[in-house]
């Protein structure tokens, strides 16, 4: 995250909305929901993030060396500048309790840069599988689509 960033959000974390625009969630935790199936978490982050807002989203598949991994979602959202702001969204345990659902912004980058970023994530991750990547373009009905499958 640019400093610029991370001093927005320090400024805003005791009015409940970071700078960026996301709720300030319990540090960004969505609260505890148990082992959240793809179509919910979904849900969940559209209520986190309004799905004009989002650009891009790739679904990683679980990690298969990692007991209890869930999908792995990257994520971007567009600025101003044509640059995208980059997210990612996974499920973690919390203390022996179900797993809760993390936003954790990651900083700004040119849009033409954000497939090389995620073609190194992929290669650091290890996965063999190219994560599954859906053009949202800030599209509700695209978005809405893509829900309607994750529910098959």
């Amino acid at each position: 995250m640019d400093e610029r960033a991370a001093l927005d959000n320090r400024a805003s974390e005791k009015s409940g909305v970071r700078a960026n625009g996301l709720p300030q969630l319990n540090g960004g935790v969505t609260g505890n929901q148990g082992q959240l199936p793809l179509a919910s978490r979904l849900s969940e982050l559209s209520r986190l993030v309004p799905p004009p807002e989002i650009a891009e989203l790739w679904v990683f598949p679980p990690l298969a060396d990692v007991q209890d991994s869930g999908e792995f979602f990257l994520f971007t959202r567009y600025l101003d500048d044509e640059s995208r702001r980059v997210y990612s969204s996974r499920l973690l345990p919390a203390n022996g309790t179900p797993a809760q659902q993390v936003v954790v912004e990651h900083g700004t980058v040119p849009a033409e840069r954000v497939p090389r970023l995620v073609g190194r994530l992929q290669h650091r991750v290890g996965q063999l599988d190219s994560p599954r990547h859906v053009v949202i373009d800030g599209e509700a009905g695209r978005w809405e689509a893509l829900l309607a499958e994750a529910h098959d």
